[in-house]
């Protein structure tokens, strides 16, 4: 084979490569909110009577949430706000509320686009959508206690609410410092910094929070490594406390016990007065 046809045939695979590494980066830039959030549908979980439903508006359709109120919504003295990880159906997770004691509440909306909510989903659509979320359930739970509650994907939106409203209490499960630091282990040949929008820098936003905060740590992470846990907790404004979920990884923690009696003891003990706390 000649040196020019050789040449010809390198030319051709290096342009081959470049054109599919600009699509890939084409399509991280145009489509970057449905990858992030892993926007897509579920198969339809049917919830009992002890939940009822929540929508407001959005571009494209309704934002749907669920509130877990079994004994009736007069009896919900703590109510736990929560939002979910990545591509996660907050109505599967509703299945483990069994573990929450008399007195308990439980809240969450699907992100736009996942699930049976619609829309495009964003790091602005997210907070905003929270926000709104909260307001009504401060309306409809006047004498509740709200604690929010994130995980993974979620804590960067539970950053921002809680740096704009007060709460009773934060708590923060496989947390991250930032969308960006997680997302360049996933994407390392891509420049991240100039295309990344959704961002999620919670290392930016915290230092606006006063709520008393715990961070939930998976035993086993290899999604959200433990030094992005822990420079967001190293630069955390108020005390915090932080446990490790034993025999948890990023995706069963909340499907364990364990973390559900973490969340439940530590929001008892955030209203407790300081002098009464151990």
């Amino acid at each position: 084979m000649s040196s020019s046809k050789v040449s010809r045939i390198a030319l051709s695979a290096s342009a081959a490569a470049i054109g599919g590494i600009a699509a890939y980066w084409t399509l991280l830039a145009t489509r970057q909110g449905h990858i992030l959030f892993n926007a897509r549908k579920h198969p339809v979980i049917h919830l009992s009577e002890d939940f009822s439903t929540y929508s407001h508006t959005v571009p494209g359709g309704m934002v749907r949430g669920y509130v877990y109120h079994p004994q009736g919504e007069d009896a919900v003295q703590d109510l736990f706000i929560y939002f979910a990880g990545r591509s996660e159906d907050v109505r599967a997770t509703a299945q483990a509320l069994h573990w929450l004691p008399e007195g308990f509440g439980f809240a969450a909306i699907n992100y736009r686009g996942v699930a049976d909510s619609q829309g495009n989903p964003s790091e602005v659509a997210s907070v905003e959508d929270a926000g709104q979320f909260a307001k009504h359930l401060r309306r409809a739970f006047p004498s509740a206690r709200l604690h929010v509650v994130g995980r993974s994907l979620g804590t960067g939106v539970t950053v921002q609410l809680v740096a704009r409203q007060d709460f009773a209490s934060l708590q923060l499960v496989t947390p991250y410092d930032s969308m960006l630091e997680v997302a360049k282990k996933r994407f390392p040949l891509v420049p991240l910094s100039l295309l990344l929008r959704h961002q999620f820098n919670s290392l930016e936003h915290c230092s606006e929070v006063t709520a008393k905060t715990q961070v939930l740590l998976a035993e086993h992470d290899d999604v959200v490594l433990p030094e992005r846990s822990q420079k967001l907790i190293a630069v955390w404004p108020t005390p915090v406390s932080v446990q490790t979920v034993p025999g948890s990884d990023h995706h069963n923690i909340m499907g364990l016990e364990a973390t559900w009696l973490h969340l439940v003891d530590f929001a008892l003990t955030a209203i407790l007065p300081e002098s009464k706390v151990a």
